[in-house]
């Protein structure tokens, strides 16, 4: 059974139980309340849903879909199927569970499930009993509709973890299909040599900006050969190592190590690559690549600028 990051909390579990299911609804409907309403029956606490990030929050509008059989003779696709097989994706996501159901037209949206149109050979699998698109069919429909960025870290990642090649994912697009060269664009620049969403984003960024491109997570050692450890990016010709400072992951993944104790060991890394290799190592935080002209703004003052 899939499982919810947060409690979700059924109106129909208090029915069972001889107790009003209404009490929920009225919560809910209270401006401030503590209960958010994901579908109908079906709430959240609004405290914990709101710390979620917003696969998380998709996930749980899936769930309560599938609790409230709405799925059911659906077929879960894009968005939806990406966060249920943890596709990483960036930007937007939408607020509706997507779908397609055999045999009917896309286009329909009722009670936060959209019903998109399947092409022709649309791929599924099961999941946990659910018909979900493939991981090749949901990277093929997301890189036809979606643009490099939010995507790529998904290509990566998915690349990265064997459960996909190249070669799935084009014969997953039908033929004649709109987006076919921009998906094609994507599987080409495509590289499981990439270890984090935000890696994928700042390629993204520089693919987009015409810059030249880095090798990724290339080994680098000390005078006498000793690893000093893997770079993100390293442009050998120019000089130059980048680094993607996901300072948020310090909070979450390091096992109780003080933040200034990591940032001043990754400062005394730095100055021990630039000492071995004579190159100048710039790093850059998401919001950088986010917003883009960080980025770019950074690279440039190293010396990494457009070709055309």
């Amino acid at each position: 059974m899939w499982t919810s990051p947060i409690p979700i909390i059924l109106s129909s579990d208090l029915a069972g139980q001889g107790r009003r299911s209404d009490v929920l609804a009225q919560e809910a409907a209270r401006s401030g309340g503590e209960l958010i309403r994901i579908r109908r029956g079906v709430y959240v606490r609004r405290s914990e849903f709101s710390s979620l990030s917003r696969q998380q929050a998709h996930v749980v509008k899936v769930i309560a879909a599938r609790l409230t059989g709405a799925l059911d003779g659906a077929v879960l696709a894009r968005e939806s199927a990406a966060v249920i097989h943890g596709i990483p994706l960036v930007g937007a996501i939408p607020q509706q569970v997507q779908v397609v159901r055999p045999g009917r037209d896309g286009g329909r949206m009722s009670s936060g499930i959209r019903t998109l149109r399947a092409g022709h050979g649309f791929q599924t699998v099961l999941d946990d009993g659910v018909p979900v698109a493939s991981v090749a069919q949901t990277l093929a429909d997301l890189g036809r509709r979606r643009p490099l960025r939010d995507v790529l870290a998904g290509f990566d990642a998915m690349l990265r973890a064997g459960r996909v090649t190249k070669e799935d994912i084009a014969a997953a697009a039908p033929e004649r299909s709109r987006g076919r060269p921009r998906l094609y664009r994507t599987i080409e620049v495509a590289d499981p040599n990439a270890e984090s969403p935000g890696e994928s984003l700042s390629r993204a960024v520089m693919i987009e900006h015409h810059l030249p491109m880095p090798a990724l997570q290339e080994p680098v050692r000390d005078q006498h050969g000793g690893l000093l450890g893997r770079v993100d990016f390293i442009w050998p010709e120019h000089g130059v190592i980048g680094e993607f400072d996901g300072r948020v992951k310090y909070g979450r993944e390091l096992t109780g190590r003080p933040v200034d104790e990591v940032l001043l060991a990754e400062r005394r890394r730095e100055l021990d690559i630039e000492s071995a290799t004579g190159m100048r190592v710039v790093r850059w935080l998401w919001d950088d690549a986010w917003r883009e002209q960080g980025l770019l703004e950074i690279l440039a003052g190293a010396g990494i600028r457009p070709v055309r």
